[in-house]
């Protein structure tokens, strides 16, 4: 699987949000001392995590990765959608407000032309884009992401993380999705959720329905939802994961529960 790269900031956000450390502590069995290890954390990529989503049963929009103009407008042709979202592929949050060395302004547009998918494909890859997340010279972009776009009712936030103080992986959910989940915690901490899951029996049925529940789902989308946070957690266990993030973690106006943004750390 193509770039990996050592987590940013997304990871430790939603550790704090979750009240959950980035350190193992390790005893000596020779002298009884404790140390504490760093744990490096790798990130999959946006369009790396959705086709790992996808294959596994998680609802994410129909896509295709491009790494030039010419086969960004292909794509698009292609997927034959009414509207379409291009977004830069690089490992970091905050692309929809970066600015790339070509000029354009932003990391993800939305159009309903094929031929303008070219056009922006051809000021994002092969330039740098900068955002609150990267280096000030930014990150050169080399992919982008060709999606369907989707109208977005509802946005939440899930996540799935491993807790060595819970002594296996805790679900942590918000009905504030589509915003800085940090700031949520800070401000809001009532909106924050954990479910701690018991790693050999795995989740219940009625954590997930209890984690749907407040994220505010309602009607057939309540039971959709729940669904969808058992498959996030069946992949979460199959890849050994030690994080899921979606944000958000959305609904749509035809009665769609769709993962819009995914972060998977192994």
């Amino acid at each position: 699987m193509a770039a990996l790269s050592r987590a940013g900031s997304m990871s430790s956000i939603c550790r704090k949000c979750a009240g959950i450390t980035n350190r193992f502590w390790l005893r000596s069995p020779q002298s009884g001392a404790v140390s504490v290890i760093p744990v490096r954390w790798l990130n999959l990529q946006e369009f790396q995590s959705k086709k790992l989503m996808a294959d596994n049963g998680v609802h994410v929009q129909r896509f295709k990765v491009a790494e030039s103009a010419n086969e960004a407008v292909e794509i698009a042709k292609e997927l034959n959608a009414k509207e379409y979202v291009l977004k830069a592929q690089i490992l970091a949050g905050g692309r929809g407000k970066g600015k790339f060395t070509s000029g354009l302004q932003g990391g993800v547009h939305l159009t309903t032309d094929p031929q303008k998918i070219g056009e922006l494909t051809e000021q994002m890859v092969g330039y740098n884009l900068t955002t609150k997340q990267t280096p000030p010279e930014g990150v050169l972009v080399k992919k982008v992401m060709v999606a369907e776009s989707y109208d977005i009712a509802r946005e939440t936030y899930l996540a799935i993380l491993m807790d060595r103080g819970y002594q296996g992986p805790v679900i942590v959910g918000s009905p504030k999705g589509g915003m800085d989940i940090e700031e949520v915690a800070k401000n809001t901490p009532e909106h924050i959720h954990k479910v701690a899951v018991d790693i050999f029996k795995g989740i219940r049925d009625q954590d997930a329905r209890y984690l749907a529940e407040k994220l505010e789902f309602k009607g057939p989308l309540l039971e959709q939802a729940a669904e969808q946070i058992k498959s996030l957690y069946e992949l979460f266990l199959k890849v050994d994961a030690t994080q899921v993030e979606i944000n958000p973690f959305g609904e749509t106006p035809d009665g769609k529960v769709v993962c819009f943004d995914a972060k998977l750390q192994l």
